[in-house]
């Protein structure tokens, strides 16, 4: 029972069983009494029982304190600070930087050099998110944050040798593998939304998440054209900037230059070719000019003019290539692999290039400076106040082997 009660006293346990161990000893205290031991035995039981018990007293004592002690939870905390910035941005909002100066003079009110608030980094990944979601280039490659405008990555271009040798011959140096280096190209986008005073100041109306969806929208309306033709002046640089029926880009892999996408003409100087089975033969042979490596995550992208056409094409016998069902959605996809809608993308027509397909991920990126700023402009309109927004975004053509550009051209 002694050890039982030391072990209690010892261990980080629980009122209950501190409570069983006093109960116990008081039980193993009167056994003693009863049993008419010699008074020194019990002198020296009492000493040792008053001991245990003062022991114990102070571990019930201990852990009361530790329950009325207030848990500390994380979880509430990453919430509060998440309703202060949502909070500190709808204060903003309606009443602008004096608004957030007057509502807690502790507040670190952070402004850009362009004299912009500076959004809190929940509100700026979720305007990213947003734009993610709406945006057809950026569901495919993603996207990555970078603190500094000068990012680069290498990129292997092949170039590596070896071979096969006997036991005793001679094994000359092979062929290096060769690195080039990109860099990311940048530019501004900005959006510039408004809202009426009034609606701003109506309680009710949740003002963090209209700028951020409204901001979101317009970003993605100008980067989603700049992802495809860009030309890298104040913007990223476009997957079809550039392109051309050049021999410098319609030639293979093995002997095109890098940093160029190949270019895959029509045959015909204003559709996708003169038949229905010379459309599928075109198509065909963009998967076949696609290395294997590429195809696991290879999909089409066109707008949805274009995809109409392939809808509509027939075989000799009056049957449509692409299953037709009017009770399903038109087809996803051609030969397996999924077409992806973009209406930014070119129609059919001379000179255009109207299809991109392969694995996005691997041939394009985007780059997304971190840091969202805005500034609210109470002035030029009379009655209303426009939320002028900026950020930073650039892209990189990758590895261009793993895009293939079909163009209209004879």
């Amino acid at each position: 029972m002694t050890d039982q009660i030391e072990n209690v006293i010892a261990e980080d346990v629980s009122l209950k069983q501190v409570a069983d161990a006093l109960e116990a000893k008081t039980v193993a205290t009167d056994a003693l009494i009863d049993s008419k031991v010699s008074t020194e035995a019990l002198d020296q039981v009492k000493a040792d029982s008053e001991a245990q018990i003062k022991s114990l007293n102070d571990k019930v004592e201990a852990l009361e304190a530790k329950a009325d002690r207030p848990a500390l939870k994380t979880s509430s905390i990453k919430e509060s600070n998440t309703m202060d910035n949502k909070d500190m941005l709808a204060t903003f909002a309606r009443k602008g930087v004096e608004g957030l100066r007057a509502k807690a003079a502790d507040v670190q009110i952070s402004v850009d050099a362009q004299g912009g608030f500076a959004l809190p980094t929940e509100v700026a990944s979720n305007i990213i998110q947003l734009q993610h979601e709406s945006s057809p280039i950026r569901q495919l490659v993603g996207g990555i944050s970078t603190s500094t405008t000068d990012y680069s990555q290498l990129v292997s271009i092949g170039g590596s040798a070896s071979g096969w040798v006997g036991e005793t011959a001679a094994r000359p140096n092979t062929g290096s593998p060769e690195l080039a280096k990109i860099s990311a190209v940048f530019g501004e986008v900005y959006a510039s939304p408004k809202a009426y005073q009034h609606v701003l100041e109506d309680s009710f109306f949740n003002v963090e998440a209209w700028l951020a969806g409204e901001v979101a929208r317009e970003f993605s309306e100008q980067e989603n054209s700049a992802f495809l033709n860009g030309n890298g002046t104040n913007k990223p640089v476009g997957i079809l900037n550039g392109l051309d029926t050049t021999a410098a880009y319609i030639a293979g892999d093995a002997t095109r230059d890098f940093g160029k996408y190949q270019v895959i003409k029509s045959g015909q100087a204003s559709s996708l070719g003169a038949t229905s089975d010379a459309v599928i033969n075109l198509l065909r042979s963009v998967v076949l000019n696609t290395k294997t490596g590429y195809l696991g995550n290879a999909k089409w992208m066109m707008s949805r003019a274009t995809h109409n056409v392939l809808v509509d094409l027939k075989t000799t016998d009056g049957e449509y290539f692409l299953q037709r069902d009017i009770t399903e959605a038109a087809a996803g996809r051609i030969f397996g692999y999924e077409i992806v809608i973009n209406e930014d993308m070119a129609e059919i027509g001379a000179g255009n290039m109207p299809i991109v397909f392969g694995d996005f991920a691997a041939g394009y990126q985007v780059v997304d400076r971190v840091g969202v700023s805005m500034l609210r402009d109470p002035y030029s309109a009379h009655g209303a106040i426009s939320f002028y927004t900026r950020k930073r975004v650039g892209s990189m053509l990758l590895n261009t082997e793993a895009l293939k550009v079909v163009a209209i051209a004879a």
